[in-house]
C-alpha cells in the first residue's frame, strides 16, 4: 500500500449574512442558532488560508510561520480525532499542521478549520463532510461555510446543526462585494457573544435570524441575489442595533459616516452593505457599478478591497 508524506489545501474565508455567528455550546460548540455566511476572495483566488498536513516523529502546530505551544488548542483535538486516518495515508498516526492566511479580512478561523476538513476528506474522500463538520467546529462553529463555500445556511436548533449549500459562487457571478477596511481596534469576539445574550431582545433576534435565513433560501430558489444582500444588510441593521444597546459598539464613527453616504449612493445604484464583527464594511454591488463604487475618493479613511464570492475549500494530491 502507498504511503505519502503530506497533503496540502486551500479554503477561502467567509462573511456573515445571517450575524449571530460564534455564540455556541462550549463543549461541543454547536451554535445555538441557526445563521448564514457567503465564501469570499477576490478575483484570482489569493485571499486564503493554506494549510499543510505533514508525517513528523512529534506533533508540531504553526500559525503563520509561529509554533503554537498551547497543548489544549482545537486543531491539536481535530487531528488527533482523525488519527487513523493519518496512520492509513503517511503509515503513521503522528502529524504536524501549519496553516498560513493571505489576505484576509475577517473569517479566519472559518477558512483555517475547513482547510483542515479539506485536507482530511482528500486523505479519505468517503467520509461524510457533515460529520467532517461537527469535528470542525471544535475549531471554528461556523467551518462549513467555508468548508462548502458559495451561500450556506447553518441550520441548527441548539442541539443538532447542519450546514446547507444554497448557491454556489457561480451564481453571484453578476456580483462583487467591494471591502473596506477600517483601522478600528477590533471588539474580541468574547466581548460580542457574552453581551448579546443579555438583550431583552435575544430570543426574539434567534427567531429572526431563523426566519431570514428561511426567507434567504426562498430568494437563493429564484436566483434573486439582490434579495439576498438586500435582507443580509436588514439582518446587519437589526443584530447591531442589539449589540449597541447592551454597549457593544462595533460600526465606529467613520464607519457610519460610510455606511450614511452609501445610503445616498443607492437612490444612483443599488448596493447593499453588511458589517459582522471587525471594522469592515462590506458593500455589495452589480458588476456594471463596481467601478463607481471602486472610484470613491472620499472613503472616511478606510482602504477598499474588491471581492468575488469564493467557492468550497478543496485538497491537493497527497504526496
Amino acid at each position: 500500500m502507498m504511503t505519502y508524506r503530506s497533503i496540502g489545501s486551500t479554503a477561502y474565508p467567509t462573511i456573515g449574512v445571517v450575524l449571530l455567528g460564534g455564540i455556541a455550546n462550549p463543549l461541543t460548540r454547536t451554535p445555538l442558532h441557526t445563521s448564514a455566511g457567503i465564501a469570499y476572495s477576490d478575483s484570482c483566488g489569493s485571499i486564503r488560508s493554506e494549510t499543510k498536513i505533514y508525517r513528523d516523529e512529534s506533533m508540531h502546530i504553526f500559525f503563520n510561520g509561529v509554533e503554537s505551544m498551547d497543548e489544549n488548542r482545537s486543531v491539536r483535538r481535530v487531528l488527533e480525532r482523525y488519527s487513523d486516518v493519518f496512520e492509513g495515508a503517511f503509515g503513521s498516526k503522528i502529524v504536524s499542521y501549519s496553516s498560513n492566511n493571505f489576505g484576509i479580512l475577517s473569517g479566519s478561523s472559518d477558512a483555517g478549520a475547513a482547510s483542515i476538513g479539506a485536507a482530511i476528506m482528500g486523505l479519505k474522500p468517503d467520509l461524510d463532510p457533515h460529520d467532517v463538520e461537527n469535528d470542525l467546529r471544535m475549531v471554528s462553529e461556523s467551518a462549513g461555510r467555508s468548508l462548502f463555500g458559495g451561500l450556506t445556511i447553518t441550520w441548527s436548533d441548539g442541539y443538532h446543526a447542519y450546514t446547507e449549500k444554497v448557491l454556489g459562487n457561480e451564481a453571484f457571478s453578476g456580483y462583487s462585494i467591494v471591502a473596506f477596511a477600517f483601522d478600528y481596534q477590533r471588539n474580541p469576539s468574547d466581548i460580542i457573544h457574552q453581551n448579546i445574550v443579555k438583550s431583552d431582545r435575544y430570543d426574539a433576534r434567534r427567531k429572526h435570524a431563523d426566519e431570514h435565513a428561511h426567507m434567504m433560501k426562498e430568494y437563493a430558489k429564484t436566483g434573486d441575489i439582490k434579495g439576498i444582500f438586500d435582507l443580509a444588510q436588514e439582518d446587519t441593521e437589526e443584530y447591531h442595533s442589539i449589540l449597541r444597546e447592551v454597549g457593544v459598539n462595533v460600526i465606529k464613527e467613520n464607519m457610519q459616516k460610510l455606511i450614511n453616504y452609501l445610503k445616498i449612493l443607492k437612490k444612483e445604484y443599488w448596493n447593499s452593505y453588511i458589517v459582522t464583527g471587525g471594522s469592515n464594511v462590506y458593500v455589495a454591488v452589480e458588476n456594471e457599478n463596481v467601478e463607481k463604487l471602486m472610484a470613491l475618493e472620499n472613503t472616511f479613511g478606510s482602504r477598499k478591497k474588491l471581492l468575488r464570492v469564493a467557492g468550497g475549500a478543496w485538497s491537493r494530491r497527497p504526496e
